[in-house]
């Protein structure tokens, strides 16, 4: 009698490897009407004969194709190129013979919390799984490793870094006083608390997250998401709950009243790549970013992999097409262009500034309160004297409002204004008069050119202000300083159908920012417009004011993705554009702020029509608010009293002063959704603009019967306790973490084509445990480092390697490679170069010279002192072209999601290890330390190891390294001026206690030290 063959674990794989392609859930490629995935639809019949009949194999379909010898009848297939073998064949057989008894997938069965196994009253709950399995396994576990080897391993998976000579002392003090398992206890505790384990826990997070500091594509232009990185180090230290850190890095955003950060915590949806290249079509990559935001949450949460389904149905899993656009329809609506902004953030995003920054800003506002405040206290004074003002006003004398900032400004009265009027004609105008006495008039065969005036661009500030009467509101350039080329790089502002459109122009028409008014205009009747810019390069960023009320308006483009310098533009032109034509009109009082952002109560000052010789004839009791405050700004513009003047420029300078420290500020890109949404659509083939049927917000039906509606309902879905995946996914990559490998060596893929789970019970009883906790990590963290299984010793018996050479069944602790970012910052820190400040910019440590000139038209500049110290998670990503030290040593790329890590072994490897700048500077400096230890060579190289590995050397050790110490001290003093080379690397300052040979010697004994098999290993 054939052992019981169960569905999930024998047959599932065999035929997801073989059969599922042109078998299985997508209908698409399905022959012959046959899928094998569905039990029903498997032993149905199919006209006198079944593909299966459960209990008789001999009488089932795929049982003799698979034997046929028939190359028409055999399956699969031998074009294939699939093959059965034997035992699978027979497996099969077996199978069916018992009954065919099929199962749902494990790991979409809801999480069922499994009994402990009979030994756990002895043990520790996940040392009595392994035990329980290592028993049928017959194999025995090796015992817990040296004292030593525990706190090594612990400190360097829990904080990403080694322990201190100290730490290892008061480790070793209490074992002594409390014995190992308080004193391994008390380290575990102490480990988790510390600030180095946000980082580290961050680090895999942002690999997951695919975080970088630049966009990809073409140029790889900068980003700025560093504070969403440090909402990641600061959740994960203050041990806030998986559940909630779900929540808020997928929805924060849909809160009612989201605080910031929140709304930085949804960064975690924008670190994906971004497009900026000109002429891209918009449509494409807004479907290419929910795609992405899709793909990276599916695996990041649930493991599987759904991006199958984009083209057709998953061939494997019982997901279709719909169900994919379902989902991407939860992450459709967020209110981005499509195309990305150069050298900056792309919409939506906030200002975020630091708690230091935040302090300055409130120091920058409470300086303005203050001048304020004194212009208040001064009120009684400043009145009186306006009175006095008033009654021997000047006008021809006048200095208008507003001055502030104004560059430019054109009344059209004076002969020494720089204009110059073109008719195509040749002859001059007819004049023409307006309400403040002689205006610009064009008739749609002239024009006025007004010079070049600088600094109107999508990425400054800027105001225009001018009075219009419109002879046609159809079609029409009012304002245009639009080079001639086909780039027509300026600003224009025209008519369209009655509407007032102003656009902003990098590069026709990919890179414009367009709004309109939605209001339309009158020919012939006189109107103040003003039209200011916040310098952000959004069409948001814009605003019309219509005789000084802020207009609502229609956008029509935003794509302003170039920076452009302030000379950008040609001459500005009054009623005449190359691209677009002539116009007929009136303007008259035109203003150009070219470094300053109007406010809304300032347009409204400058939109008055009355004079403020006319508003002085009327009684100061009469006068409207609006009367009152222009002549108030009359007077401090005109004044001759020097304190009221002073009191006016301080006020100006500290509201200057505070805009340009806004404008600086760090901004984090965040998730923010359309208010009306887009609709979302299969789309034929995965093809951008095929739609195909709608595809309202839903999940995969095979995972539950609710259905959220929204983003939000949707991340609470994901955490709410009856998810068969989330906690699964989750604990299995704590797991991988620890241990090297995951209890499914797949972590992307819980799927029909990943890995089964080596130990299924623990697992869900590790993923039920972890909700029970209150999605606790850093307990289910400690749960599992406590655990003698994570203690062993990693020594191998011939019997392991022969029975278990993987390890699976744990019964020794698996060795392995340390990531990149873990070796570069161990040698930082024990050569006393690391620098160890929390958060901020990130930073440009060593780097070779001219890399990024190879794939960009960037220039990597070195960072100075400090910066080249820092933890490798602040090293600036550029996401084509990763820190070449990083990417040779294993750490993913960024450009994609990543969950599991890569490992490799390749000479470069060692090659970076003994001549990369960071590590031979490194090795400098631990050589200066191992000097200063002591006078002694033994008691150097015993400290030497003591603070590198954490141990004394062997006696056999100690010789070798003895004699290599003073065969490098041979060498160097035959070869000074190699000595001087060794110690010429690196930015810090050598110590000169000692002499050159003795620490060019020092150095390569550090650098043999870094490069051992130990020291790049996590035992």
């Amino acid at each position: 009698m054939a052992d019981e063959i169960r569905f999930n674990q024998d047959i599932r794989p065999l035929f997801s490897d073989t059969c599922f392609h042109c078998h299985g859930p997508d209908s698409n490629t399905r022959e012959a009407g046959l899928r094998l995935d569905q039990r029903d639809a498997a032993i149905d019949d199919l006209g006198g004969y079944a593909a299966i009949v459960p209990g008789n194999a001999s009488a089932s379909e795929v049982v003799q194709r698979i034997n046929s010898e028939d190359p028409d009848l055999l399956m699969p297939p031998p074009e294939s190129g699939l093959v059965l073998t034997e035992k699978q064949k027979q497996k099969l057989a077996d199978w069916i013979d018992q009954g065919a008894t099929y199962e749902r997938h494990w790991a979409f069965e809801p999480i069922i919390r499994p009994d402990l196994p009979n030994s756990s009253r002895a043990h520790k709950p996940i040392d009595a799984f392994i035990l329980d399995a290592l028993s049928t396994a017959s194999l025995k576990p090796l015992g817990l490793a040296p004292p030593r080897t525990q706190l090594r391993r612990v400190s360097l998976d829990l904080t990403g870094l080694p322990p201190t000579l100290e730490e290892m002392s008061v480790f070793l003090a209490d074992i002594d006083s409390d014995g190992i398992e308080i004193a391994y206890e008390n380290a575990v505790d102490r480990l988790l608390q510390s600030p180095r384990y946000g980082e580290r826990m961050a680090w895999q997070w942002m690999e997951a997250a695919r975080y970088a500091d630049t966009d990809g594509y073409q140029n790889d232009g900068p980003r700025e998401m560093w504070r969403w990185r440090d909402w990641v180090i600061d959740a994960y230290n203050a041990n806030l709950p998986f559940d909630d850190f779900t929540i808020l890095q997928l929805a924060g955003d849909q809160f009612p009243d989201p605080s910031e950060q929140d709304l930085i915590a949804t960064g975690f949806n924008r670190n994906n790549r971004y497009n900026s290249e000109e002429g891209i079509p918009i449509d494409e990559f807004l479907l290419e970013n929910a795609v992405d935001r899709v793909d990276t949450t599916a695996t990041v949460w649930m493991g599987i992999t759904v991006g199958c389904a984009r083209c057709h149905d998953h061939k494997y899993d019982p997901f279709s097409q719909r169900e994919y656009y379902q989902l991407i329809d939860y992450f459709n609506d967020v209110a981005e262009s499509g195309r990305a902004i150069k050298l900056a953030n792309s919409e939506p995003w906030i200002k975020t500034p630091t708690d230091a920054q935040r302090a300055k800003l409130e120091k920058l506002d409470r300086r303005v309160a203050t001048c304020l405040d004194n212009m208040h206290d001064a009120e009684e004074e400043i009145a009186e004297a306006q009175q006095i003002w008033e009654t021997s006003l000047d006008p021809p004398s006048l200095s208008p409002i507003m001055i502030h900032g104004l560059d430019h400004y054109f009344h059209f009265d004076a002969s020494n204004e720089r204009v110059v009027i073109e008719r195509a004609d040749g002859t001059d105008p007819a004049p023409s008069t307006s309400p403040f006495g002689n205006s610009a008039v064009v008739s749609g065969n002239d024009h006025y050119n007004l010079g070049k005036i600088p600094g109107l661009i999508g990425n400054g500030r800027f105001s225009i202000a001018f009075w219009m009467s419109p002879g046609q509101t159809n079609t029409g350039v009012v304002l245009s300083n639009e080079q001639a080329n086909t780039k027509r790089e300026g600003i224009f502002v025209e008519f369209v159908d009655g509407h007032l459109r102003w656009n902003i122009n990098s590069r026709w028409i990919s890179g414009v920012s367009t709004i309109q008014t939605k209001q339309t205009f009158e020919p012939g009747k006189w109107t103040h417009i003003a039209l200011t810019n916040d310098g952000t390069q959004r069409a948001r960023g814009m605003k019309i004011y219509v005789d000084g009320v802020p207009q609502v308006v229609d956008v029509i483009r935003n794509t302003n993705s170039n920076r452009s310098k302030r000379d950008h533009g040609a001459d500005m032109l009054i009623g005449f554009s190359k691209h677009v034509g002539h116009w007929k009109g009136q303007l008259d009082e035109l203003r150009f702020y070219s470094n300053r952002m109007l406010s809304a109560d300032e347009v409204e000052l400058i939109a008055c029509a009355e004079t403020p010789e006319s508003i002085a004839t009327v009684p100061p009791g009469q006068r409207t608010e609006r009367q009152a405050r222009v002549m108030r700004a009359a007077y401090l513009a005109n004044t001759d009293k020097a304190e009221h003047e002073r009191l006016l420029t301080e006020l100006q300078n500290a509201q200057t002063e505070r805009t340009k420290f806004w404008d600086s500020l760090p901004t984090t890109m965040i998730m923010q959704d359309l208010p009306e949404g887009r609709p979302s659509f299969v789309r034929t083939r995965g093809v951008y603009d095929q739609l195909g049927e709608p595809a309202p917000a839903g999940v995969p039906a095979v995972l539950t019967t609710a259905q959220p509606t929204n983003r939000l309902e949707f991340a609470r879905w994901l955490v709410d306790g009856q998810h068969p995946l989330t906690a699964r996914v989750t604990v299995n990559r704590y797991w991988q973490m620890l241990f090297g490998r995951g209890l499914v060596n797949t972590p992307e893929d819980f799927g029909s084509q990943g890995d089964l789970p080596t130990h299924p019970e623990m697992l869900d009883w590790l993923a039920s445990d972890f909700m029970d906790r209150g999605w606790d990590i850093k307990a289910t963290l400690k749960q599992m480092v406590m655990s003698d299984t994570y203690r062993r010793s990693s020594n191998v018996t011939k019997k392991h390697l022969e029975k278990d050479s993987d390890n699976l069944f744990y019964a020794r602790a698996s060795r392995k490679r340390l990531p990149g970012n873990v070796l570069r910052d161990q040698v930082l820190m024990v050569s006393g170069l690391l620098v160890e400040e929390r958060g901020g910019p990130s930073v440009n440590p060593y780097q070779p010279a001219g890399l990024w000139k190879e794939a960009s038209n960037f220039t990597y500049k070195v960072g100075k002192g400090d910066e080249l110290y820092r933890r490798s998670l602040y090293t600036y990503w550029k996401r084509t072209l990763s820190p070449p030290n990083m990417a040779l040593l294993d750490t993913a790329d960024r450009e994609w999601c990543s969950v599991k890590p890569r490992q490799t072994n390749t000479p470069l490897q060692s090659l970076t290890l003994l001549n990369d700048e960071t590590f031979a500077e490194a090795a400098r400096k631990f050589g200066e330390l191992i000097l200063a230890r002591s006078t002694n060579d033994d008691e150097r190289i015993a400290y030497a190891f003591h603070r590198l590995l954490g141990r004394a050397p062997t006696d056999d050790e100690a010789s070798v390294l003895t004699d290599a110490f003073a065969s490098y001290r041979d060498t160097f003093t035959r070869s000074p001026e190699q000595a001087k080379a060794v110690l010429s690397i690196g930015q810090s300052e050598s110590d000169d206690d000692h002499s050159v040979v003795d620490r060019a010697a020092a150095t390569v004994l550090a650098n043999i030290l870094f490069n051992l098999e130990e020291a790049t290993t996590r035992d």
